[in-house]
């Protein structure tokens, strides 16, 4: 097979993964309009969404490399669009919660094995870069035929019905897969144990993803209560999924020409602009550029943090884990968020979300610097 033939699986199966993680905030809002929900309530229909996919993203580890990948993903793919398919026909919240937590646990190790195949490609850092890429792009258009079309005419059943849709019109991307066990060549050195590096900058990528998270989880409530028009902000918040996209294809397209180390430090720059903005800009050009800079840096960075675990994990197993640093931080940060938005105020959320994101930054350049180290010493 291709190099460019083994990218559509990664992609393919990254993108339908993580397609209601890219919508959800207009899954929840219409989630929360069919069943007239209250704020807490969506809240937690999120949570037991992400659980399920964070648990499945841990458990992965231990069952992920033992099946036929192809067999897997075909599997997954059909199962996933049947839960959702059988969530539209439901009319209890409690069973829609149900359905949602068993649809996360299937799509999290749906979106794991992306990972793991990402990881093994020639260029972790392209193919990483071309599967968020793409999953973005996904999003994107999903948020919008939802939001104009799906959801007015059909409502929400509507949506889950498009969704296991989407699942299975992506489906055969998975016959692209081999059929042997999703093994690594070098797998069988030093066991399954994961190896202490790629361990360390797997707790960085956790630290990473929850001060990304929860900055992300809270900035329409910053632009609303600088009292930023609700239009203005939606176009804010959907240009800067656009360039997120654009940076997540730009650090596919630049790969490792110029190491990991430098495109990192340029990531953590604009972060630090993107914060300063946050922090001490007030009008609406200043919110508008800091949300953009944010999710571009935010997105163009991750490939080379992954790619950077990849290179550090000899059998794959610290891979599969990634998928879990991005549910569990993702749980974690609007947690985090929303106390510390409460006991003080944005100021107290942007400091402590640039400590965990810089220590995560400086973490993870050590270790690429020290594996770039190693290589050159003869």
């Amino acid at each position: 097979m291709t190099k460019h033939l083994q990218l559509i699986p990664v992609v393919g199966t990254g993108a339908a993964a993580a397609m209601i993680f890219n919508i959800l905030p207009v899954f929840l809002g219409n989630a929360a309009e069919s069943f007239a929900l209250s704020d807490s309530a969506a809240g937690w229909l999120a949570t037991t969404y992400l659980a399920g996919f964070g648990i499945s993203s841990v458990s992965a580890s231990l069952w992920l490399h033992r099946a036929g990948r192809r067999t897997l993903a075909q599997v997954l793919f059909l199962l996933a669009a049947v839960l959702l398919a059988a969530g539209a026909v439901m009319r209890s919240f409690a069973a829609i919660m149900a359905t949602l937590f068993a649809a996360g646990l299937v799509l999290g190790g749906l979106y794991t094995l992306s990972f793991v195949l990402a990881g093994e490609y020639p260029n972790p850092t392209r193919a990483v870069g071309i599967k968020l890429g793409g999953e973005v792009a996904l999003g994107a258009l999903l948020l919008f035929l939802m939001s104009a079309l799906v959801y007015p005419t059909f409502g929400f059943t509507g949506m889950l019905v498009s969704l296991a849709m989407v699942l299975v019109a992506v489906s055969p991307c998975a016959r692209l897969l081999a059929t042997s066990p999703a093994l690594r060549a070098d797998s069988t050195r030093g066991g399954a144990a994961i190896t202490r590096p790629a361990l360390v900058v797997l707790g960085a990528l956790f630290l990473f993803t929850v001060g990304q998270a929860a900055v992300w989880s809270f900035v329409e409530r910053a632009g609303a209560r600088a009292e930023f028009g609700a239009a203005a902000i939606g176009g804010v918040l959907s240009s800067a999924v656009l360039l997120g996209g654009a940076g997540s294809f730009l650090a596919g397209t630049l790969s490792d020409r110029f190491g990991k180390t430098i495109p990192l430090l340029f990531a953590a720059s604009l972060y630090l602009v993107a914060i300063a903005f946050f922090t001490f800009g007030t009008p609406f050009w200043t919110y508008a550029t800091a949300v953009n800079l944010f999710f571009f840096a935010w997105l163009f960075a991750l490939p080379y943090l992954v790619s950077t675990i990849a290179a550090l994990d000899d059998g794959g197993h610290a891979t599969s884990l990634v998928t879990a640093c991005f549910a569990f931080g993702s749980m974690l940060g609007p947690a985090v968020a929303g106390e510390l938005v409460a006991r003080g105020d944005f100021g107290l959320l942007y400091l402590t979300g640039a400590i965990a994101t810089c220590a995560a930054y400086a973490i993870a350049l050590t270790a690429a610097r020290t594996r770039t180290a190693a290589r050159e010493t003869p």
